[in-house]
């Protein structure tokens, strides 16, 4: 270790006899600590072991450097006596509260929501799933900056030869820090590659990872990140949102169907207008009106997320400059690029994953220079590349376009009709 300020050094004095305590300020609990101190120098046990009222106490030989560092940088503290030394969980991360997901608001139901501690969003899990088959698999990845992750899933329902595959991956990754965390882990296990399809789900709220849990599937808690991987998932549990679940049956069927006509706009929408319009006339200049419209709207999407919020008012004014009536009217764009270019954009923002809808508006941008370059055929041949590559694409030997293919008609109605909740009695 090094000479950081939060690295503390005590000397106590056990039976005159001195030991040593070192432990990090920043990630340590000072309540801990201080009981630590006092029932040392009390001197209430018969041996110094007794001594240590922590709950978790693991002694290691003094030689073995590596792992008491790892335990002081896990917010661990050290107690040196001699030749032994003890370890003892006295970590206290910094970490919010909790609260709401900003993007899977639900206007019903729960409002916590997880954050960057591993321990409390095991306890939001735990205080869903009360039953003894739950199963937390506590393991470390990488090497130069380790992260700690949890495996969760029930050992009654979990599909064991997808859990020991995942297990195995996991026991052979060698990359050297995981400091991206959850999107480190999905590229490394999932071996994704240029891939631009979310491989895993994504959720920041404990009642959804609990309900996919609770079906059999498994999630992997990452420590310092409030989103929790789902896998294995299927592009159509991608799509489905939370907001479905809280209404009743019919209204919950109303909104996933208007949900699923937004996300299919927000992708053919404006590729198929760009068809219609261009079919009979070719201009090259009507499609690259098209995608500076498009490319605009994003760079604006990528600007708001980082701007102030006193300098937003600026920002509205600019995208009225860009994308308004003051643009039609100096005949930077036609009125109706930009409707549909909008149209298209709300689509998107109704897409209930976030990745995916980034993924939709870049396959949107390369159908619209195929279809420039080469019209009607572009379009085409670039969807049945596609639609191909999706259904070549498994996830721990799941289809990702399941129950579309391979084709399970009445999975596929439960998806597009949300089912009541029936009475379940046990046999």
């Amino acid at each position: 270790m090094n000479d950081s300020y939060d690295l503390k050094h005590r000397i106590l004095n056990y039976k005159g006899r001195l030991v040593h305590l070192y432990f990090l300020a920043s990630l340590s609990n000072d309540v801990l600590i201080s009981r630590l101190v006092e029932g040392i120098e009390s001197k209430e046990g018969k041996d110094l072991e007794n001594c240590i009222h922590m709950g978790d106490v693991v002694i290691v030989s003094t030689n073995d450097i590596d792992k008491i560092q790892k335990a002081l940088l896990g917010g661990n503290s050290a107690l040196f006596d001699g030749e032994t030394t003890y370890l003892m969980d006295t970590k206290n991360y910094p970490n919010r509260s909790i609260e709401e997901p900003e993007t899977e608001k639900s206007v019903r139901g729960a409002k916590d929501g997880f954050n960057e501690s591993i321990l409390n969003n095991t306890g939001l899990i735990r205080r869903r799933i009360k039953t003894p088959e739950l199963c937390f698999h506590l393991t470390t990845m990488g090497t130069q900056n380790p992260i700690d992750i949890a495996v969760a899933y029930l050992e009654d329902k979990v599909n064991n030869d997808v859990l020991n595959q995942l297990l195995q991956r996991i026991s052979q990754v060698q990359s050297q820090e995981f400091i991206m965390s959850d999107r480190a882990i999905e590229e490394v296990l999932l071996q994704q590659g240029y891939n631009p399809f979310p491989l895993v789900r994504y959720s920041e709220r404990p009642d959804i990872v609990a309900t996919h849990i609770q079906h059999g599937y498994i999630a992997i808690l990452c420590d310092t990140s409030s989103s929790v991987v789902m896998l294995p998932t299927t592009l159509f549990e991608i799509l489905e949102h939370v907001e479905e679940h809280r209404q009743t049956p019919l209204i919950g069927t109303f909104i996933r169907l208007i949900r699923m006509v937004a996300v299919f706009l927000s992708i053919y929408l404006v590729p198929i207008f760009a068809l219609c319009s261009s079919f009979l006339k070719w201009d090259y200049s009507f499609f690259i009106q098209i995608l500076i419209v498009e490319l605009s709207i994003e760079l604006l999407r990528i600007a708001t997320v980082h701007t102030p919020q006193s300098l937003s008012n600026a920002m509205g004014l600019i995208a009225a400059i860009l994308l308004g009536e003051f643009a039609i009217q100096l005949g930077f764009f036609s009125e109706d690029i930009l409707m549909f270019c909008a149209i298209g954009t709300v689509g998107g923002f109704a897409t209930p994953n976030y990745e995916l809808s980034l993924t939709n508006k870049y396959i949107k941008v390369m159908m619209i220079f195929c279809m420039m370059f080469f019209n009607v055929y572009g379009f085409i041949v670039f969807n049945l590349i596609v639609w191909i590559a999706l259904a070549r694409i498994k996830t721990f030997g799941v289809s990702y376009l399941y129950p579309l293919y391979p084709f399970h008609g009445r999975e596929l109605l439960r998806f597009f009709i949300r089912q009541p909740k029936q009475n379940q009695t046990n046999a």
